[in-house]
């Protein structure tokens, strides 16, 4: 038996197929009979948000600008037994031997800093924002974007002359609720890129990855 729609006084109402008394549509089931609405079980299913596949928006790692203090702490060590040299001439051979041991010190810190600046990289996506480190052991720390909830930059007087600066990133995740960009170019651009997408994909919920 096929229910009936009709219209009381204004308000449209349906028949229980069961007791074949009159129903409001709203009702999730018939108060005389107790059978489900037919109105409840006939209306469509939502459609299920269409799933966004990620994509790769930007990919950098730590400026090697960021070793130009090195390099001026290596001029300045080699000044001290020039100036020697010239104004007291007796003891430039020892000062020469500790300027050397110390630019040698300094060039062990620049390989090393620079190692770790190779072997770290940011990618940042329409989904989240991934940070791996490691030349021989790999490590990825990643923050999904939906959890951004705020985002910051910062740039010393030295990092806006050579144009570099850093990112941080403050998230609901409580594991790592705190993520920085490290001496990245145009910090500004990039915090307004993870914005955007952070606003985007807070709307979308619903994403897919190959990984």
């Amino acid at each position: 038996m096929l229910s009936r729609s009709i219209t009381i006084c204004g308000m449209p109402v349906i028949t229980c197929p069961d007791c074949g008394r009159d129903v409001s549509p709203l009702a999730t089931a018939c108060p005389h009979c107790g059978r489900p609405s037919p109105a409840g079980m006939s209306n469509p299913t939502a459609p299920a948000p269409t799933p966004v596949a990620e994509q790769t928006l930007w990919k950098g790692t730590p400026s090697p600008m960021l070793l130009t203090g090195y390099f001026f702490g290596i001029v300045l060590v080699l000044l001290v037994p020039l100036a020697l040299t010239f104004f007291v001439p007796h003891i430039a051979v020892v000062a020469w031997l500790i300027a050397g041991l110390l630019v040698l010190v300094q060039a062990i810190a620049i390989l090393v800093e620079w190692i770790k600046l190779r072997s770290t990289s940011y990618t940042i996506t329409n989904q989240r924002v991934q940070i791996e480190k490691g030349l021989l052991a790999k490590s990825v720390e990643e923050i999904d974007l939906r959890y951004v909830e705020d985002s910051t930059f910062g740039q010393s007087l030295v990092e806006r002359i050579l144009g570099i600066g850093s990112v941080t990133l403050l998230s609901s995740d409580k594991t790592t609720p705190r993520y920085v960009l490290r001496s990245i170019r145009d910090p500004r651009a990039v915090r307004e890129m993870i914005r955007a997408q952070a606003y985007q994909a807070s709307q979308r919920q619903i994403f897919t990855r190959s990984t």
